[in-house]
């Protein structure tokens, strides 16, 4: 539904692109495993990223890049036609910025009690249940509540262990320190490329630990 009206309206170039920003910073690890991050993908493009921020080199659009994620648009030309709940859905997950969470308990069910690291806010999520979570795991993701329920949106499928969350803290400290607030989902919002920055680049000093 989504897919479909970015690539009717903007064209292949839109994907083409927005692939390109995702895994700018990911290269390695995208190129080698790129389905095991398309569902990450597909979430973030629709609901996270301003196409019109973002240089598209020389990808040229079928109609101009909006100054908006592309579900937003989706959402503007099509509300009349969509259910209060739908509308809602996309609502929510656009205003749902990605951050780092670790995992406090994992219920039955797969229910996983969760805490925002930059935040500190606590939230309950139902997981997939075929996935194998633990407690003390970092993932990287936005999270969609709506009417009382909580998901995991565009979860990237890498997890991050406990070193990962000493480091996110620290840098929490500093990120607080400059600029004299705590951080809310305003600022991890404005701050998304950099928090995917910085996740690739602690996915990456993961995997290097575990090779030495």
């Amino acid at each position: 539904m989504l897919e479909r009206h970015v690539s009717q309206r903007f064209g292949d170039a839109a994907v083409t692109a927005a692939w390109y920003h995702f895994g700018r910073y990911g290269q390695s690890a995208i190129a080698h495993e790129k389905q095991l991050y398309q569902a990450a993908f597909s979430a973030w493009w629709l609901f996270s990223w301003l196409p019109e921020d973002q240089s598209t080199e020389t990808e040229q659009f079928a109609s101009p890049a909006p100054d908006h994620a592309f579900a937003a648009d989706y959402l503007r030309l099509h509300r009349t036609t969509l259910t209060p709940l739908v509308q809602r859905v996309i609502e929510r997950a656009l205003k749902s910025p990605y951050s780092f969470y670790v995992v406090n308990s994992v219920e039955p069910g797969n229910q996983l009690q969760l805490q925002e690291i930059y935040t500190q806010k606590r939230v309950t999520v139902e997981a997939d249940a075929t996935a194998d979570y633990s407690v003390g795991d970092v993932l990287f993701s936005a999270v969609l509540s709506v009417d009382g329920v909580s998901i995991l949106l565009g979860c990237m499928p890498k997890i991050l262990g406990p070193r990962a969350q000493l480091r996110i803290e620290t840098h929490r400290e500093k990120w607080q320190l400059e600029v004299k607030s705590a951080i809310d989902q305003r600022l991890l919002y404005l701050h998304d490329t950099e928090l995917r920055r910085y996740y690739f680049l602690l996915l990456s000093q993961q995997q290097q630990a575990i090779l030495h």
